[in-house]
């Protein structure tokens, strides 16, 4: 594996023992067969039927726990992301932990100005980029459902997004998939990639991603988007959002077994579908803010309940989706600072894997590249602090400290040339000296440092090129996109 990532040693952070877990769990399975889930969809109904479970009120459909516990059973326990030309570059189990940046929002927060305006594409492209240049954001997410870049029909621009990424980025892409069409037509463009459909399972660079409605209910878009994805054996994140108050109790505990019933029974009809089916337990339990009724980004007890939720999927042996480099921030600042690092630091202590909107700013509504680059510092900063210390012979250097005594100095030491380059050095945190009174020099501020950095990489990173050919091949598919739209083949300024 080439990409980096966070790794908490045993043991972990952990707010729920497994007498908890074990409570939690049978909950969920009480709302799954006594309670029901609704299911939307002519396929899930019949696979649930012929499994066992009661499909006679789809409104209220009934999976009995033994079921539920079959489809944990034969859901991989691993999943490795690979880059686009199939070389493997994440692997998603155990407590390592990647983070993931997202270049497409409604509107943009502009490093060079530091005003808001809506996210175009050459903007989507730019970020794609960006992301391709920042060593600790190691995969790419699109948020296609809401349709944005700015200026196409909902139903193409998340494609068209896709599409930018793939061409401005090797590494591991997903999609949130507008329909079932649009994620055909992206499977159809990654299997050419890849060398075939066959080749994409093996070697899968594209994952898909679905999500219940809370409370409880399974929509025909998602389920149709997830078998097919399952039909093709490629990663599937499936990932929850009940608020606390709202779609789910006000209590932590109740939210939770709301939250994991949907992702379990999502699992059993996957499983159903196809035993193996790759997927990735997403979960984002939140509150609702009772002033705003918003989903707050930066509330702490977001981290506590991604937190809590990655033990459930740790409990389970599945890979797990969370959170965190995000903001309810309008500015860059204070607040973004403090929320992204809370986040990131919750997110390397409880162990999740697939760690997604980096750089999301005022409850989801625009990216920020600025904050992508600050998170990506901020990722360094955290693995520094869950690095296990070497005790060694080494590393005690009692003969050194024998030889220098009380009051000698180890600066010129060869042991201390041969050690110091381990320490953490920030891009765009000031350490320098500072200004006296009347002197002619000048404060360096951090917020001076991130922009720079953030206009340098969008200035001056070029990535790895798509093959001539291919990309060619590529644009044909994607002319037949607008064409079925009866558009001409043309990007908005």
């Amino acid at each position: 594996m080439e990409s980096n990532y966070l790794e908490l040693s045993p043991p972990l952070f952990r707010r729920l023992d497994d007498r908890e877990l074990t409570r939690i769990h049978d909950a969920s399975l009480h709302i799954l067969s006594r309670i029901g889930v609704t299911v939307d969809c002519a396929e899930a109904l019949e696979l649930l039927d012929g499994a066992g479970a009661d499909v006679s009120n789809p409104k209220r459909v009934l999976i009995p726990g033994d079921v539920v516990e079959r489809a944990i059973e034969t859901a991989p326990n691993t999943v490795v992301l690979h880059k686009r030309d199939g070389t493997p570059f994440v692997e998603l189990s155990g407590n390592r932990c990647y983070f993931g940046g997202t270049p497409d929002q409604p509107d943009i927060l502009d490093p060079r100005d530091g005003k808001r305006r809506p996210c175009t594409i050459a903007d989507v492209a730019a970020n794609a980029r960006l992301i391709d240049a920042l060593p600790n954001i190691t995969w790419s997410f699109t948020s296609e459902w809401a349709g944005y870049p700015q200026g196409l029909p909902a139903v193409l621009a998340g494609k068209i997004s896709f599409m930018i990424q793939l061409e401005n980025s090797d590494k591991p892409l997903g999609s949130s998939i507008a329909n079932v069409q649009n994620l055909k037509d992206q499977i159809e463009v990654c299997s050419l990639v890849a060398g075939g459909t066959e080749e994409l399972r093996r070697r899968p660079f594209f994952f898909g991603s679905v999500e219940p409605i809370s409370p409880l209910v399974h929509g025909r878009d998602a389920l149709e988007k997830s078998l097919l994805i399952a039909e093709h054996g490629l990663p599937n994140v499936v990932y929850s959002m009940p608020m606390a108050g709202a779609t789910a109790p006000a209590t932590f505990a109740g939210t939770l077994a709301v939250m994991n019933a949907e992702l379990l029974s999502h699992c059993t009809i996957m499983q159903l579908k196809r035993e193996g089916a790759p997927m990735i337990y997403g979960a984002m339990p939140n509150i609702i803010d009772m002033k705003t009724t918003i989903f707050p980004y930066g509330s702490p007890e977001l981290n506590l309940l991604v937190g809590a939720a990655t033990e459930l999927a740790h409990h389970y042996g599945l890979p797990m989706l969370g959170t965190a480099g995000c903001t309810d921030a309008k500015v860059m600042g204070l607040q973004a600072g403090i929320e992204a690092m809370s986040q990131c630091m919750s997110s390397a202590l409880f162990g999740a894997n697939m760690v997604h909107d980096v750089g999301l700013m005022d409850h989801a509504t625009m990216i920020s590249p600025e904050l992508m680059v600050l998170t990506d510092e901020i990722i360094r900063m955290t693995g520094v602090m869950l690095r296990r210390l070497e005790v060694d012979d080494e590393t005690l250097a009692l003969d050194l400290i024998d030889k220098l005594g009380p009051g000698g100095s180890y600066l010129a030491e060869d042991h201390t040339f041969d050690h110091f380059r381990s320490f953490w050095s920030p891009e765009i945190l000031d350490r320098s000296m500072g200004v006296k009174p009347r002197s002619a020099g000048k404060a360096v501020h951090s917020e001076e440092l991130l922009r720079d950095k953030t206009l340098k990489i969008l200035t001056d990173h070029t990535p790895k090129p798509l093959e001539e050919g291919l990309l060619s091949e590529i644009k044909k598919m994607e002319k037949s996109w607008f064409e079925r739209l009866g558009l001409n083949h043309a990007y908005p300024e």
